[in-house]
């Protein structure tokens, strides 16, 4: 018959209701395990930082990153349309503010200042 190791009783954590859905959404952000995470909590000086982007989402967004100033550079080049074949400027404006906002949503994504 082969012996049974004995293991220590495992500490559980039950955070209050009230807490339960941002302990939750802590844990995931971080990108750790939950036990890792109560680790790191508990005996780290500071809070868990985020995890880091997988390498393939990192350069999906750089992607798109260089994809938006190709498309603001073609923009450009309608501006001098404008008027003509019925473009609006309002319109091209609005799409430059629009891709202006994207860009910063990448670079941020990145870690990067906009």
């Amino acid at each position: 018959m082969t012996e049974k190791k004995n293991r220590e009783a495992p500490i559980s954590y039950r955070p209050p209701e009230a807490l339960r859905e941002e302990f939750h959404a802590r844990v995931a952000r971080s990108g750790l395990s939950l036990n890792a995470f109560i680790t790191q909590s508990v005996f780290a000086d500071d809070a868990p930082r985020q995890a880091r982007r997988a390498p393939g989402e990192q350069q999906e967004i750089a992607r798109l990153l260089a994809e938006t100033a190709r498309l603001h550079d073609r923009l450009h080049e309608c501006s001098g349309a404008v008027g003509v074949d019925g473009l609006d400027a309002a319109l091209l404006d609005a799409a430059l503010r629009d891709l202006r906002e994207i860009r910063a949503a990448c670079l941020a994504a990145l870690g990067r200042k906009p």
